[in-house]
């Protein structure tokens, strides 16, 4: 996947790209809070399961999101000042 320019998208675009990505990492984390959750009274009732280790898989994606947040709100702050 290549990666955009942050210095020619405009500020607006800007400011809704970081809304959206709040919104996934919000959202992808409630998910792995979730499937932790369920993959642990999973396993005490029926024993280890893919569901027990599936919360692990989405953790590259927060991290993932998250840079890119931070370069964007960098970008953002570079711009006001």
């Amino acid at each position: 996947m290549a990666q955009e320019d942050l210095t020619k998208i405009s500020t607006v675009e800007l400011e809704k790209k970081a809304k959206m990505m709040k919104l996934a990492i919000i959202t992808i984390s409630v998910s792995m809070i979730i499937m932790t959750i369920s993959g642990i009274i999973l396993s005490i009732k029926k024993g280890f399961s893919a569901m027990t280790i599936t919360a692990i898989a989405f953790f590259p994606l927060v991290i993932i999101f998250s840079s890119q947040l931070k370069k964007i709100n960098e970008e953002l702050k570079s711009r006001v000042s």
